[in-house]
């Protein structure tokens, strides 16, 4: 079995690439912080898809199914937009507005650009811990009891 096969590490991968494009799109705001006219760009939000292929459900393998939230005790809370949860295949990056603009029309904001790319950042580290912790398991358990 193909480690990348599994939902978890494609969905690992996918966000470390998300968060890797968004700290790029962030370096590229900081270097145009002169340029008249200038507006920042981001990444819309990170959404995900799973591979398909699960017995008895209809579709081929490989095909996409969306990820949904589901509820299996009535204490859970529900998901307040079922449709942000459906997955998008791709990245695009949006231009996102701020509230300061400069004379020249330069739109960057210093802080604004280092805050977000603090944060990417810290997904990104999260996502290689959550990586390495899923790998440790998966050789724990193929290595069997001792």
């Amino acid at each position: 079995m193909d480690i990348t096969s599994i939902p978890l590490f494609a969905m690992l991968r996918g966000r470390m690439s998300y968060f890797a494009e968004r700290q790029r799109l962030g370096a590229e705001n900081i270097a145009n912080v002169s340029t008249p006219g200038y507006r920042p760009k981001d990444l819309a939000p990170f959404r995900f898809r799973v591979p398909g292929g699960a017995t008895g459900s209809g579709r081929s393998y490989g095909s996409e199914v969306p990820t949904v939230m589901e509820v299996t005790h009535p204490a859970h809370q529900r998901p307040q937009d079922p449709a942000s949860l459906a997955a998008a295949k791709g990245f695009r990056a949006e231009r996102q507005p701020d509230f300061e603009t400069t004379l020249d029309g330069n739109q960057v904001t210093l802080e604004d650009q280092m805050l977000r790319m603090a944060d990417s950042r810290m997904n990104y580290d999260a996502a290689i811990a959550f990586y390495q912790k899923s790998m440790t398991m998966i050789r724990s358990a193929s290595r069997g009891p001792r």
